[in-house]
């Protein structure tokens, strides 16, 4: 049953993970594309951003756990192990840079653009993540 947990909360993360992506989105066409009339939903995008990250990095915490329980070893899954473990600190930098941009208000030209970038990047690395599931999935828990 533990396999199924790690599977199941990151392909919601992943599917939230996209919508937060696109709020962060429409806050770069107004600060940096000059689009106007556009209305940033601030509370929302932290509000899910801060589940995502927390739900990628609880998640992460379960798989190693599932990995051990089936397995009893880590890194098996290769590259998903791997991309897992080099997301973590783009998770930390995202909640990090997100928490200073809600806390302290200030105008920036960096820090939302670096946030932005890592985010977008943390977004194509769990899609990868979700692919590369799909095979464990089927090959190492199924099959």
């Amino acid at each position: 049953m533990i396999m199924w947990i790690h599977p199941v909360l990151q392909t919601m993360a992943v599917l939230l993970s996209l919508y937060v992506l696109y709020l962060g989105f429409v806050r770069f066409r107004f600060a940096h594309l000059g689009h106007k009339g556009i209305i940033f939903q601030w509370k929302r995008h932290v509000a899910q951003g801060i589940a995502v990250m927390t739900v990628w990095a609880l998640a992460f915490v379960i798989g190693l756990g599932a990995a051990w329980n089936s397995w009893h070893v880590l890194g098996v899954t290769e590259q998903h192990y791997q991309l897992g473990l080099a997301m973590l600190p783009l998770i930390i930098f995202g909640l990090g840079s997100g928490f200073v941009m809600d806390r302290v208000k200030a105008k920036r030209r960096l820090l939302p653009l670096a946030h932005g970038a890592v985010n977008a990047l943390l977004v194509l690395m769990a899609l990868y993540q979700l692919y590369t599931g799909v095979f464990i999935l089927r090959d190492m828990v199924l099959g």
